[in-house]
């Protein structure tokens, strides 16, 4: 086979790119599937442990995008645990009636029948319940969660960020119910070429994608399948790659992590 000229690569890259080829998938998050990491697999050990020790609360930290969220999702959907995502001022009313739709409890406006009915089918029934983005809680909604906790033997998992964590720790009978907390953080060299051996890139290019995202799981997700997306569509072999043309497509994306 003709081996393809490196400037031709570039060429076509530079074409699909400009013409926006490519669509709109590119600039989402487009993973599907659990990856297992060993910060992934190191998470879900100490979500086991507090589905068995019955902690009333959990603690998962880590940067955006190394899929804190992604595994716990996978963790709470194989339990069926019941998940809530926090908003902006997210106040005590608005996470009881979360934790209605999740619980399939009939909806009341009233505060306090509706505290009753979740506390009551919490307590028949313990259970892991998962709370994203928890920096966005206030107080008196940190209060409701402990209260829930303490009176039914729940576990609530407050997953945030790790320059959020501290917000939600200050308080001193907050952070004596957290039972456990779970760091995860980018993936290293070694492991993004372990996970992606087999995926038909060249080493020096895994270890450029590693350098450009700073081994963040959803950037170096993101930047892969762009990648495929421009062999695909242009009938290219991924061994092609080298890093400059992995630099070259990584130019279209917002990557969190990495060289600037």
């Amino acid at each position: 086979m003709t081996e393809i000229r490196q400037e031709d690569i570039s060429r076509l890259i530079d074409e699909a790119l400009g013409a926006g080829l490519l669509g709109e998938m590119d600039l989402r998050d487009p993973r599907d599937g659990f990856i297992p990491t060993e910060g992934s697999r190191a998470l879900i050990g100490h979500l086991e442990l507090a589905a068995r020790e019955g902690f009333p609360l959990a603690l998962v930290v880590g940067p955006a995008g190394v899929g804190k969220t992604h595994t716990c999702r996978y963790w709470a959907a194989v339990h069926e645990a019941p998940w809530v995502r926090a908003q902006p001022s997210y106040s005590p009313a608005a996470l009881l009636e979360d934790l209605a739709i999740e619980l399939r409890i009939t909806r009341t406006k009233t505060f306090r029948v509706l505290l009753s009915m979740v506390r009551d089918a919490l307590s028949v029934r313990p259970r892991m319940v998962f709370v994203d983005e928890a920096q966005l809680c206030d107080r008196p909604t940190l209060e409701t969660l402990k209260y829930l906790a303490d009176e039914t033997g729940s576990t609530f998992v407050l997953i945030t960020s790790e320059e959020f964590a501290p917000l939600i720790r200050r308080h001193r009978d907050i952070e004596s119910r957290i039972g456990t907390v779970a760091t995860i953080g980018p993936v290293g060299q070694k492991e993004l070429l372990s996970i992606y051996a087999g995926s038909g890139y060249r080493e020096e290019a895994l270890k450029e994608v590693h350098t450009l995202t700073g081994g963040i799981l959803r950037d170096v997700v993101r930047l892969l399948r762009l990648l495929d997306q421009v062999a695909e569509q242009n009938g290219l072999p991924k061994e092609a790659f080298r890093p400059a043309h992995v630099r070259r497509v990584a130019g279209r994306l917002n990557l969190a992590g990495g060289v600037r």
